[in-house]
């Protein structure tokens, strides 16, 4: 196993347990489960059962001193109601829920309250205007997401479009951030130099084909990470 670097790598979208092991093979920090059924990377609560068993059967296997390198899973959901979060939460059993939709600060705390996970908020990025909003997610999420801003009717995340990272590049916030949005293993070294990002989160740049993550290139993206 490859040891964590100090950016923080996330491999969004994962679908199988498979997935999961070369997550960690690779060294990534956090593992993207997806809950949104307009998405080719969708999860069923069974898919979600699945990978939270391998989970526990790599924490089995893994020294104390080293449990640390199992990639933490999160659940990505999308202006969830709560029924639907509790199901995908006893499924899943994940380390932190993602909001990836038009959740409000409000809605975000009600949600941290009722079910007492940590929280990654994505932004979505169009102009530096859209990031006069991180202070109103400062005490309240873990860490921000910043992704590319695309059309209101098309997937929230996980399109492989990018935004102009000279954006970030002072961006000086209260809050941890990664940024995602059309990374791949030959640019995220880039990324990383330009806008100065302690974490890095990629689905499309590291497949073969819409919802099928390939080894090799998660591998490759993860070094490529370090690099920057």
């Amino acid at each position: 196993m490859s040891k964590q670097s100090d950016i923080m790598v996330k491999i969004c979208g994962i679908a199988t347990p498979q997935d999961y092991v070369h997550c960690y093979d690779a060294g990534a920090s956090f593992v993207g489960m997806v809950f949104f059924d307009r998405s080719p990377r969708h999860l069923t609560l069974n898919a979600a059962r699945e990978i939270a068993a391998e989970g526990r059967a790599l924490t089995a296997k893994e020294r104390p001193e080293a449990a640390s390198g199992i990639p933490l899973r999160v659940a990505l959901t999308v202006n969830m109601p709560d029924d639907e979060l509790t199901a995908v939460i006893a499924a899943a059993q994940p380390d932190f829920i993602q909001l990836h939709g038009d959740e409000s600060p409000e809605r975000a705390r009600a949600i941290r309250n009722r079910f007492g996970l940590p929280l990654i908020k994505a932004i979505r990025v169009g102009s530096a205007d859209d990031l006069a909003q991180c202070k109103d997610w400062n005490d309240l999420a873990d860490w921000l997401l910043f992704d590319a801003k695309g059309d209101p009717d098309a997937l929230p995340g996980g399109t492989g479009h990018s935004f102009d990272w000279s954006l970030l590049a002072n961006h000086a916030g209260e809050t941890k951030w990664m940024l995602a949005g059309g990374l791949s293993p030959d640019n995220v070294a880039r990324a990383v130099a330009v806008t100065g990002a302690r974490g890095v989160d990629v689905s499309t740049g590291v497949e073969s084909a819409p919802g099928k993550k390939d080894a090799e290139r998660i591998q490759a993206f993860v070094s490529g990470a370090q690099l920057g």
